[in-house]
């Protein structure tokens, strides 16, 4: 079976380029697994933990929100934000979760700083889950 090629990628550069087995995905509605073969996908990505399974080794990152664009040989994340699980502030993760609930506990469902806080939930979850 042939390998994928996966792009990640933020505003900023390139996180991760090169083949892989396989790439597991936080998508909005849940996470999703991309195999060689696959059919053509778009989904929306929701912050939480990427991995790429790539010569034996999973590599792990945080990623933030953005869009995943699959297809039979290659897959395409751009994330506005992605670290790599080793360079994830992990300490400080518990800590940022129960900053993000107050703050959901406290605003509106339609105001920004909830928007905000629900990102921020996320990546504190993603990072929690990585240790």
């Amino acid at each position: 079976m042939a390998d994928l090629h996966i792009d990640i990628v933020t505003p900023e550069k390139s996180i991760f380029s090169g083949p892989a087995t396989e790439i597991r995905v936080p998508g909005w509605l849940g996470e999703f697994d991309v195999l060689p073969g696959h059919d053509l996908f778009l989904s929306l990505v929701r912050g939480g933990l990427l991995t790429v399974s790539a010569g034996g080794t999973d590599h792990k990152f945080v990623v933030g929100r953005g869009f995943a664009e699959a297809g039979p040989e290659q897959v395409s994340v751009l994330v506005d934000s992605a670290t790599p699980i080793a360079d994830a502030d992990l300490a400080s993760a518990s800590s940022d979760l129960e900053a993000a609930e107050a703050v959901l506990a406290t605003s509106a469902a339609d105001s920004a700083e909830w928007t905000q806080a629900e990102e921020a939930s996320e990546l504190a979850r993603a990072r929690m889950a990585a240790r």
